[in-house]
């Protein structure tokens, strides 16, 4: 082999080398500018600044077309409890979701119904008591006072609407466990 031919292997072997490194470097920078793009985005949505806070919000699937979801997160938690959600535990859900405005064909919609269909993973809950804690940092006492009773509420209506015999133990040991730890979250 001359040494022309040499030259020109290992040049090739170069310049394959440099692009794949290039379209790595490049990918890089993509994935990064969108991580900054939706972190933005959920940061002008929410009103949270706290970066990790925001990343772990992204990480769980929110987004700013799903934030509204976030809201329901106390609500699947009690849901998923016992391991499993009764088709009478959907409804009460379903009806915050409306009543909070989430389109039934919307992003916040489908990630409802990915956590009503696949367990969430337990950094959900962490997730939420850390969005919960931002949010009402800067409210007033009684803004506080009636967001937690309303999470309180559904969530307990979520709670009795499946289970026992006769109206007898319809909430779970372990849903009554989740509606602890809420009031706990959620204290004024």
């Amino acid at each position: 082999m001359t040494k022309d031919a040499l030259n020109d292997r290992r040049q090739a072997l170069e310049d394959e080398f440099f692009h794949r490194v290039d379209d790595q470097l490049l990918a890089n920078m993509r994935a990064k500018t969108a991580t900054e793009t939706h972190r933005k985005q959920l940061q002008e949505t929410t009103g949270i600044v706290d970066v990790t806070l925001l990343d772990e919000l992204l990480a769980a699937g929110a987004s700013a077309e799903t934030v509204a979801a976030i809201s329901l997160v106390p609500l699947v938690l009690v849901a998923w409890a016992d391991g499993e959600i009764a088709p009478d535990e959907r409804t009460p859900i379903l009806k915050a979701a409306e009543e909070n405005g989430i389109a039934s064909e919307s992003p916040a919609a489908r990630l409802l119904e990915h956590w009503l269909t696949h367990q969430p993973k337990r950094e959900l809950a962490e997730t939420w008591k850390h969005y919960i804690a931002a949010i009402t940092k800067n409210m007033s006492s009684d803004s506080r006072t009636t967001l937690r009773n309303d999470i309180l509420e559904r969530a307990k209506a979520v709670a009795n609407a499946s289970g026992g015999i006769l109206g007898f133990g319809k909430v779970s040991h372990e849903e009554k466990k989740v509606i602890a730890d809420l009031e706990l979250m959620l204290q004024p």
